[in-house]
């Protein structure tokens, strides 16, 4: 909960509820059980009615509070189950597994690349289904004055198309949009639900399909990414997908943690882009600049290979539909053409020019991202908080439909201009390209028609072929478009595509932005060419057209995305012109400058609104001036290392917490010289005086040690447990000892079978020994590890590695653990089963600190204990949002907005 709040379950449940997430990592104490449903069971309830993004109230109340989504295990948990699973792993186990995570990276570049030739050629063929027919009826009803009909026809096919396109976004929501943000947030270390489920890459695939053939403007490359990211992300979980191989052995039993799938998700974002531009390098790039929170040396090789499997397998089936098979002209779904060299491409003077155009791309981006964020919080108080909020989607994304079809047909009809072109004007140097085909002539008289040229209509030039041709034709046909043209067209893409971009559909980002670059590009120089002005005229039409529409896709897209290396990389090799390095470097980077002025970067705000607790490269400003206590949550629930049953039960059902500290209460006794290590005091009851114990003194030989040292871990060799043994038949409170290889003693009582464990109380002073997952808990429970009062703790059934992530990555919840009431009175031994070797930090530690550790590491939880090893709180990442870290200078009185 939000600092100094006192949050009751209710409320809590409602949050959870309502925004659609989970609360466990930062959940509140449940002070007591709902009597109708358990929170647990009503959070898996709220799963069964899936993830719905659109859900996240944009409130005061919600400004303050940190998000509830869950973390990914990004940290190896060394317990004893995985030290005795790395035992079993030879010399040749790691070559295998190292061998096969190339294997399945060249498998994620295949599949991304086939996928993507899959989806763009359905898309071609709904488009080319609706414009034939369209085409059909201009010619036979232009001159008769129905041309009306032809409006009636393409809204026909664009509501069926949009129909598909927004159906599957309802039944699953998390595929809306353009999937960027939450896949960058998936690497970063947020677990979002469903994100990548084979339900939403399906529904993905099919909105994508139906929303660029339906008329709506998208793209087709921000889903890839997405796309890409996911097939990474579950090609090494082959249980998941294919479950009924198990019985042959088929399911491969390596690569099934949250590290590995994080990999191979980044290594599959790389693919997309890839497929989606043909540019394996920006696509490495952009996977490392954009969207990868975690990078080594190794990761990068393997992504890049992934990336040229991408462009390969693209490339190869491309050919082959075309019947060009082995032509490797094909590169990529998103392609720029080759650039005329019969003009210079730029001189040195124009940088200056170029800087213009970056600085105005700059304001026009971050004028674009504040525009985005009204009309998505205009979305979230006015659609979202009615009844029915996913009907009332479904009907935004008709009325998009409407307007964007019916504008785009009458600005075709009155505002356009019948452009003469020549038939042998062939801009687009590529095999088999039929540059006729690709020009609209609606509207304008085929009795224009001559021998050597005919007229089309720019207007729908522009709108109504695949938007990645008409950036071609932008780029390289010089007069192919007015000015009166470029600047309706800029304006109808600007303010459609943010009207569009956050609707419930599956849409890419950047291919309009830049469509909506290359409109301004061509409009600066077109408008500069004709005003005279001096000198400045002359620098304008010294140079190719083309240059300015390339420079100004650079600088829009700069501004909007903030993007710097990859986006130079990415349209360079786009290009294939390597001397447009330097303009396209300087202008994106004057963009990002400008647009940092007024507004952060569009994925940044989609992950910001959606209230995504995403940690930045960099350390948020002012952060040293705050310490660990200042933000840790000091209400935490604990275990004991050997605990009773009924009282982990009840911990797991009364809270949402997705981790426990193991703990032993601050209390030392020391046993007599002469009483031998296996035979230490059986059992005690709280609160009696037993003679045999009395205050621990440290050993000599640690004599010249701080007075009470932080303890080994309880799984380390050389310790010794109690037997149990009942003294009574009711409210036996027992006491274990537990000794380390220091000869070290900790003493703690079990409550007995009628009472509970609390939350940590400040007045005793608890000792960490490590952290225990809600997961591992549950999957112990269900496996029955337990024992009695009268076994020793060896007698507790062993559970393997293998068992405890034998659900991974759909875990069961306590709702499906059934124990009867014998085994609630059990005993559970922890020590071998929590993280012994958990990453810790003093209260006092600069929280500078503790945002390095959580951003390098990838940790999910991070104990702050006292030099002592005294626990006195927990933080997690929900703790180093902005959100609530200027609440906690605001606390200490410094100003957030020094």
């Amino acid at each position: 909960s939000c600092p100094g709040e006192s949050v009751s379950f209710s409320v809590e449940l409602y949050r959870a509820m309502s925004k659609g997430y989970n609360r466990l990592e930062e959940g509140t104490e449940m002070d007591s059980l709902s009597k109708e449903e358990s929170p647990t069971k009503k959070a898996s309830r709220w799963v069964r009615n899936k993830f719905d993004p659109y859900e996240i109230p944009f409130d005061e109340g919600q400004k303050k509070c940190a998000s509830d989504y869950d973390s990914l295990d990004y940290d190896t948990c060394y317990n004893v189950p995985y030290k005795k699973q790395l035992e079993t792993y030879t010399a040749f186990t790691y070559w295998h597994m190292g061998a096969m995570k190339w294997v399945l990276a060249g498998l994620t570049g295949l599949i991304t690349g086939a996928l993507a030739f899959i989806v763009n050629l359905l898309r071609n063929n709904l488009q080319l289904l609706k414009y034939t027919q369209l085409k059909n009826v201009l010619s036979a009803t232009l001159f008769e004055g129905t041309a009306v009909l032809g409006l009636l026809v393409l809204l026909g096919f664009n509501l069926v198309y949009a129909f598909v396109a927004v159906l599957v976004i309802a039944l699953e929501p998390v595929a809306s949009g353009s999937g960027v943000p939450e896949i960058k947030s998936y690497l970063n270390g947020i677990k979002i639900p469903r994100v990548a489920r084979i339900t939403t890459l399906l529904a993905k695939i099919i909105g994508l399909v139906f929303s660029t053939a339906g008329g709506y403007l998208a793209g087709i490359e921000g889903p890839m990414i997405y796309m890409g990211g996911v097939i990474g992300a579950g090609i090494s979980q082959f249980r998941v997908f294919l479950p009924f191989l198990k019985q042959y052995g088929m399911p491969y039993p390596y690569f099934r943690t949250d590290r590995d799938k994080r990999d191979f998700a980044t290594s599959g974002i790389a693919a997309g882009v890839a497929a989606a531009f043909g540019a394996p390098i920006a696509g490495t790039l952009l996977s490392l600049e954009e969207a990868a929170s975690f990078w080594n040396q190794e990761l990068a090789w393997r992504t890049l290979f992934c990336a040229f499997a991408s462009t390969f397998t693209l490339t190869m089936l491309t050919s082959a539909y075309k019947g060009y098979f082995g032509d490797l002209d094909y590169p990529g779904l998103v392609g720029f053409g080759v650039f005329n060299h019969t003009r210079k491409l730029w001189e040195y003077y124009h940088l200056i020019v170029f800087i213009i155009m970056g600085a105005i791309g700059g304001l026009i981006g971050a004028l674009f991202n504040k525009m985005y964020i009204s009309i998505q919080k205009y979305r979230a108080q006015y659609l979202l908080k009615r009844p029915f909020r996913r009907q009332w989607r479904m009907i935004e994304g008709f009325l998009i439909i409407i307007v964007t079809t019916s504008l785009a047909y009458m600005c075709s009809m009155f505002f356009s201009t019948c452009v003469p072109h020549s038939l042998d004007n062939t801009y687009y140097q590529v095999p088999g390209y039929d540059y006729i085909n690709q020009v609209k002539s609606y509207f304008c008289p085929p009795y224009t028609e001559t021998k050597d040229h005919m007229y089309h209509n720019d207007f729908a030039t522009a709108i109504f072929t695949p938007t990645e041709t008409a950036i071609s034709q932008l780029y390289h046909l010089e007069t192919a478009y007015s000015i009166t043209t470029l600047g309706l067209v800029f304006l109808f893409y600007y303010l459609i595509f943010c009207w569009s971009y956050g609707s419930a559909i599956a849409i890419g980002f950047f291919v309009p932005t830049i469509m909506i670059g290359a409109l301004y590009g061509r409009l600066f120089g077109a408008i500069f060419e004709a005003i005279p002005i001096p000198f400045f005229s002359n620098v304008i039409t010294q140079i190719y057209p083309g240059t300015y529409a390339l420079i100004g896709s650079a600088a829009f897209v700069g501004g909007v995305t903030r993007m710097t290396i990859s986006l130079t990389v990415l349209f360079i090799e786009s290009t294939q012109q390597v001397s447009y390095g330097l303009p396209i470097m300087v202008t994106i980077m004057v963009a990002k400058w400008v647009g940092d002025l007024f507004s952060d970067g569009i994925h940044n705000i989609g992950i910001s609104l959606k209230k995504l607790p995403y940690l930045e490269r960099e350390i948020p400003a002012k952060i040293d001036k705050l310490t660990a206590e200042d933000i840790m949550s000091s209400k935490v629930s604990y275990l004991y290392p050997i605990t009773r049953v009924r009282s982990i039960e009840q911990l797991l059902r009364n809270t949402a917490y997705s981790a426990f500290p193991v703990i032993t209460p601050d209390t030392f006794r020391r046993f007599p010289k002469t009483t031998p290590p296996n035979h230490l005091p059986t059992c005690a009851m709280y609160g009696s005086n037993d003679d045999a114990c009395a205050d621990v003194e440290k050993p000599q030989e640690s004599s010249t040690r701080s007075k009470r040292p932080t303890p080994r871990p309880l799984s380390s060799p050389g310790y010794q447990r109690t037997t149990f043994s009942k003294h009574s038949e009711a409210d036996c409170e027992c006491a274990a000892h537990i000794r380390d290889s220091d000869g070290l003693t900790f003493t703690y009582n079990i409550p007995a079978p009628n009472k509970l464990l609390g939350s940590m109380n400040h007045d005793k002073p608890l000792i960490l020994h490590g952290m225990i997952l809600r997961t591992q808990l549950i999957a112990l429970l269900k496996h029955k590890a337990f024992f009695s009062e009268n076994e020793q703790p060896e007698a507790q059934s062993e559970v393997t590695y293998d068992q405890m992530m034998s659900e991974y990555p759909r875990y069961s919840t306590i709702n499906d653990v059934a124990l009867t009431d014998a085994e609630r009175n059990l005993l559970m031994d922890l020590t071998l089963y929590m993280n012994p070797n958990t990453y810790t930090i003093h209260y006092q530690a600069p929280l500078s600190q503790v945002f390095t550790l959580f951003r390098a590491m990838g940790l999910r939880h991070l104990p702050v204990t006292k030099a002592s090893g005294v626990l006195v709180g927990v933080i997690t990442r929900h703790d180093l949002v902005p959100d609530k870290l200027n609440i906690a200078l605001e606390e200490k009185r410094i100003p957030a907005d020094d």
